[in-house]
């Protein structure tokens, strides 16, 4: 296998050196994080990176949770509060750091309490029923997994980026 399709391949592996592999067997792995008690993985092939938080240029006129843009190697990049647009508690005396979803003009900052974590789920810690959501995030919350007593939503990031544009014009 050549290193590019090596590292290209998705993040799904099988647990054991058996020949006959069933369903449960199955490890999903993906990096995710919380925005209070609301975990987010982050897609299978999204680009991502965790960053200090810049200097963030403020836009005048807008909402509360667009913090502004930064200037990400010649990119401008919105930066959003989720904690307030959720109007979740943020935990000031938590070190915040800033977690980029994406490259180029399509990317997005997050500003997050605590590091992404590495998660790996079976098939068996699938929810078969996704329980409420906010309003705003639940379209691009599509899916989930329950570990340890804890929920994880598979986040489609650009759509919700996209909708966030689109309340910004308005």
């Amino acid at each position: 296998m050549k290193p590019s399709q090596a590292l290209n391949r998705p993040l799904v592996y099988h647990v054991g050196d058996r020949t006959n592999i069933y369903e449960e067997d199955v490890i999903i792995r993906r990096l995710g994080f919380r925005i209070g008690n609301l975990g987010l993985l982050i897609g299978q092939r999204a680009v991502s990176e965790l960053l200090d938080i810049p200097q963030i240029c403020p836009l005048p006129f807008t909402s509360s949770w667009l913090l502004g843009l930064i200037n990400l190697r010649g990119n401008l990049v919105p930066v959003f509060d989720l904690f307030n647009l959720l109007k979740f508690q943020t935990d000031t005396k938590k070190k915040q750091k800033l977690l980029i979803l994406d490259k180029g003009e399509t990317a997005g900052g997050i500003i997050i309490n605590e590091l992404p974590e590495h998660l790996s789920f079976s098939v068996n810690d699938e929810l078969s029923n996704l329980p409420p959501l906010p309003d705003i995030i639940q379209p691009y919350a599509t899916s989930g997994y329950e570990k340890n007593n804890q929920l994880w939503f598979n986040f489609e990031h650009l759509a919700f980026f996209k909708s966030l544009a689109t309340k910004l014009k308005m």
